[in-house]
């Protein structure tokens, strides 16, 4: 429901519009009241579902189909009732209110055309008690708005499947040439199959791209642009991408945007969240553009903007650092080892003054750096043993005289520490024992209280003893089955756990599938931290 003053929507119970403060009377809310026939009987009204600036929708039943529908009855702001009959608002004229008539039976032939999940499926359309009504699918879910207020903000990636949805839904809509005109949370609906429909076509009028026109004045604050605070002006597709934008910010942030008069005075728009992604950032921004050249001129555009790649493209950069090292490793091929041919990396030929260059430098430059970096003792000796230093590099570390036979000696101790990692890794896990001997203990406790069950003559201590021995195996290799079985069945059991409970909660099926996905990774997580104790 509107306010009639202002246009606020309002809930069913207010007697004063929070947004301007008129009053709220029964007089500006008046619906046909249940058990209502329409078009001979064919359809009968069950409640009032809501009711917005063009119209109150009714929930109801096709009486010759057996199905429930959802019935749109065209009641324009500042209407009254004279029985059944709807008498136009007193700020039109007769031939304004019949034209408004036409043009919503003429667009709802249109609508009907249409054979799209995205949008609202007509299923009749009629004109009855001096005013027209339109008879849509009854759609089970809740809308955008609804699971706002009871959810707070929507996760940024189901925000940009709203956008794309309803981006696309646009797309086929601009293309007959027709506008929506009243775009925003409560007109999102999430059906529990999943799709995301557009309803409320109630506010549908054509456009002519370019064209100044007169449309009845249709303004919902927060959603509606600058052009429909007039009742004439430029409307055109981006006249909806406004209000698209501004439902999708209202969906990131949990708050209803400012309204285009409060914008144009300077009030900033609530900033949206940090994790949202860039492609639908800079849609919304763009798409709540003040000045109907600045926003994305068709639905396409705002698709094209949604699906740009993220900046992410740089990370690549950081590679360079590493290709100067393996440049100068070429030259000694010998040192197939990555880490062992780093220090010889710097002296090729010029670097030879460098305290490494001594172990590297045999092929030509023996003769000229021995004499200047190892003392003159030994520097007629790494011009003949110079080959055995490029197979071993930890020559170059020790020097001759402290004694080579310890440094080989220290090199093969450094070697068991890869293989004591498997041999670590094949040692069972305290937890897994833990589990088998607690499974032969509940086998042993269990089979030795059961069997007195079993025998009609006095128990033996043997045969105690046995009937323990027994279900202890079976207890032993049920817990060795169980641990094996864990890494199938633990995942299994919490993306289960946490599917139902998502949909008991009657969340959407893309939070229901991020909350399975969660649980079976945190108890993929758990279990490897189980098995390594």
């Amino acid at each position: 429901m509107n306010c009639p003053v202002c246009g606020a929507a309002v809930q069913a119970g207010e007697t004063v519009c929070h947004i301007c403060g008129a009053p709220l009377t029964s007089s500006g809310l008046v619906a046909l009241p249940a058990g209502t026939a329409l078009m001979g009987g064919q359809y009968v009204l069950n409640r009032v579902l809501g009711q917005g600036g063009f119209g109150i929708t009714y929930a109801g039943q096709d009486t010759r189909l057996g199905l429930k529908v959802a019935i749109k009855e065209l009641f324009l702001d500042g209407s009254s009732r004279r029985g059944k009959a709807v008498v136009a608002p007193s700020n039109i004229s007769i031939a304004e209110y019949q034209a408004t008539k036409t043009g919503f039976l003429d667009e709802a032939k249109i609508l009907a055309s249409f054979n799209d999940p995205g949008i609202v499926k007509v299923m009749n359309y009629f004109e009855e008690n001096s005013t027209a009504y339109l008879v849509m699918e009854f759609l089970e879910g809740s809308t955008l708005g609804g699971l706002i207020e009871k959810r707070g903000p929507m996760p940024p990636d189901v925000v940009l499947e709203v956008a794309r949805s309803v981006a696309r839904t646009l797309e086929l809509i601009h293309q007959r040439g027709l506008l929506h005109r009243d775009i925003k949370p409560d007109n999102i609906f999430f059906n529990q199959t999943g799709r995301i429909v557009l309803i409320d076509f109630g506010s549908v009028r054509s456009f002519v791209t370019g064209k100044t026109q007169s449309h009845t004045r249709l303004v919902t604050p927060g959603y509606a642009p600058l052009e429909q605070y007039g009742n004439s002006g430029r409307f055109g597709p981006y006249t909806d991408i406004y209000a698209l934008g501004a439902t999708l910010l209202h969906a990131l942030t949990g708050h209803m945007p400012p309204p285009a008069t409060d914008l144009m005075l300077g009030t900033p728009l609530p900033p949206m969240p940090d994790s949202t992604l860039p492609g639908l950032r800079r849609a919304v921004t763009q798409a709540m553009a003040l000045r109907v050249e600045d926003r994305p001129q068709s639905a396409q555009a705002l698709l094209a903007i949604l699906v740009t790649p993220t900046s992410k493209s740089a990370v690549p950069v950081p590679t360079p650092s590493t290709p100067p090292a393996p440049v100068p490793r070429q030259a000694a091929p010998s040192s197939p080892a990555p880490r062992p041919s780093v220090p010889p990396s710097p002296p090729p030929r010029a670097a030879a003054p460098r305290p490494g260059p001594v172990p590297v430098q045999p092929p030509r430059g023996a003769p000229k750096p021995t004499p200047r970096v190892v003392p003159p003792a030994p520097a007629a000796a790494p011009s003949k043993p110079a080959p055995t230093p490029l197979p071993v590099p930890p020559s170059a570390t020790p020097k001759p005289p402290p004694g080579p036979a310890q440094p080989p000696v220290s090199t093969p101790s450094a070697a068991p520490p890869s293989p004591s990692l498997p041999a670590g890794k094949t040692r069972a896990p305290v937890s897994r024992t833990i589990v088998i001997v607690w499974s032969s203990l509940l086998g042993a406790g269990v089979a030795a209280t059961s069997l007195p069950e079993y025998l009609a003559t006095p128990v033996q201590t043997s045969q105690f003893a046995l009937a323990a021995v027994i279900g202890a195996g079976v207890g032993a290799l049920a817990g060795a089955l169980l641990w094996f079985a864990l890494p199938l069945a633990l995942p299994a059991a919490a993306a289960a756990a946490a599917y139902f409970y998502t949909q008991a909660e009657g969340y959407h099926w893309p939070t229901v599938v991020s909350a399975s996905v969660a649980a079976a990774s945190l108890s993929i997580l758990l279990l490897i931290l189980i098995r390594r104790i």
